[in-house]
């Protein structure tokens, strides 16, 4: 079997997100592309959105649709055929030093909420802004987390009180961490499943609230309020209470 080494994917990608440890990339099929062995050099990831087809594998064939999430280890040799147009994957490509300790990229395949996490990662890729690259490494980090938990009741309590305290901060979740001393993943992973809502989102809406009374209750300018609430810009405000409310800082302020 002769296959060929790509550092890319066979599909045109529409978005993408970079880090020093791993790629998000949207690939869309709308063509038919080569259906040759081939392989990565990086841990490889892909969750089909849309669409789907036949994955070849040594001694095997996978039909992949829309929901299935794909694992390639460094180096695996696969093939796809019979893609349907159009397609839609999300393909994340990690580096080697992301997975340490109780992170381990085998661990994927026996998450059952994986989809759920991969969809964060998604949304995270449209959005694209401050807390993106923290949310999404906590995405991924939950995605091959293979520790167990501290018991949540100790210290979700006083992470509120931190991120309630410093809401106009950006607080790395390392810096969290060490306070709290609770490894990064596991803030992450339970603070979502006891709170209904991710640490990022959760970060976010606490400056959106702060901003809305703002809006509503002062003369400063809706630049000011934007930059003393901790986005980078008043476009920044606008997209999360678009987001979060359905209106803009303008909308929201005319109407008070």
């Amino acid at each position: 079997m002769n296959s060929f080494f790509t550092s890319g994917f066979l599909g045109a990608t529409s978005q993408s997100f970079e880090s020093e440890l791993f790629k998000i990339s949207v690939v869309n099929y709308t063509s038919k592309v080569s259906e040759d062995w081939h392989w990565h050099e990086k841990f490889h990831v892909s969750s089909i959105i849309r669409g789907g087809n036949l994955e070849s594998r040594s001694k095997k064939d996978i039909q992949v649709t829309s929901g299935k999430v794909m694992t390639y280890d460094q180096g695996e040799v696969h093939r796809n055929r019979f893609t349907a147009h159009p397609s839609r994957n999300l393909n994340i490509e990690l580096e080697q030093r992301f997975f340490s300790g109780d992170v381990q990229f085998s661990h994927l395949s026996q998450k059952d909420d994986s989809m759920i996490e991969l969809y964060r990662i998604y949304m995270e890729l449209v959005l694209q802004e401050q807390y993106s690259e923290q949310a999404i490494t906590q995405s991924l980090q939950s995605l091959f987390w293979k520790g167990h938990p501290e018991n949540p009741a100790q210290w979700i309590p006083k992470l509120e009180t931190i991120l309630n305290d410093r809401w106009n901060e950006f607080i790395a979740l390392e810096e969290l961490s060490s306070e709290l001393r609770i490894h990064p993943v596991t803030i992450s992973k339970y603070f979502a499943k006891q709170k209904g809502i991710t640490l990022s989102n959760y970060m976010r809406k606490i400056k959106v609230k702060k901003a809305i009374d703002l809006l509503m209750n002062s003369s400063r300018s809706i630049t000011e309020i934007a930059l003393y609430c901790g986005f980078s810009d008043q476009s920044h405000l606008t997209r999360l209470t678009n987001l979060y409310v359905g209106h803009t800082p303008l909308e929201i302020r005319s109407r008070c």
